[in-house]
């Protein structure tokens, strides 16, 4: 997971306080299913994690999340397009 700070234009408040991340249950439960789901051949998941940040950036809150269908071959990883618009 990557996570950026927001800039800050005074060096005085750019303090390397520790990062609180909450995640809803919904969105554990929502990355376990689309685990079990996965094909047999298939060797990861992949999606992407939706919520908000505070102001200073010390707090992310994470509120949903979707998988994103793709194929694998060696180490190349395609999503797939189509499925992501039909659905």
């Amino acid at each position: 997971m990557f996570l950026a700070r927001p800039t800050l234009s005074s060096n005085l408040m750019q303090s390397q306080s520790p990062l609180t991340a909450s995640i809803e249950p919904v969105v554990l439960f929502s990355i376990l299913d689309h685990a079990l789901r996965r094909n047999v051949n298939q060797k990861r998941v992949i999606g992407t994690m939706l919520g908000i940040r505070s102001d200073d950036g010390t707090e992310v809150e994470i509120r949903n999340c979707f998988a994103v269908p793709h194929n694998e071959s060696n180490e190349q990883v395609a999503t797939c397009a189509l499925a992501l618009a039909e659905s």
